[in-house]
């Protein structure tokens, strides 16, 4: 099976204090042989993720260094789709269905792979289901 992981299942998988037993469960469920894609956007979405961790005071910045090799041992394939003809893909996906292109990012993914996207955001889960796209949650 193919996976796509957006950045509030990784923060999920890698941040203690946002831990969730649903998301550690679907983790452990992949296979070694199966693969995990996601958009370039994410490396944007997870550094950001940490820099308002800082800015939070929730973590320090060596504490937040910690959270690299953990995001490592995922194995995320990065998927590079670019272009005009991408980005009208991602503004009829978010005119569509409301969501932002970000989000869209993620659908698009999952709909191109034929896989299985992993969620914690509701009204990404909501589109998905209602673009075909199976979702684990």
């Amino acid at each position: 099976m193919i996976y796509v992981f957006d950045a509030s299942f990784v923060g999920a998988l890698i941040i203690p204090d946002e831990k969730n037993p649903k998301v550690d469960k679907i983790r452990a469920n992949i296979g070694k042989n199966e693969e995990i894609f996601a958009p370039h956007l994410l490396w944007y979405e997870i550094s950001n993720l940490f820099k308002n961790l800082l800015r939070r005071k929730r973590y320090t910045f060596d504490e937040v260094l910690e959270f690299f090799p953990p995001l490592t041992a995922v194995r995320i394939t990065c998927d590079f789709e670019t272009g005009t003809g991408y980005a009208e893909k991602l503004l009829r996906l978010c005119s569509d269905y409301n969501i932002s292109s970000y989000d869209a990012a993620y659908l698009e993914l999952a709909g191109r792979k034929k896989a299985a996207l992993c969620t914690l955001d509701e009204n990404l889960i909501v589109s998905a289901k209602e673009y075909g796209v199976t979702v684990l949650k």
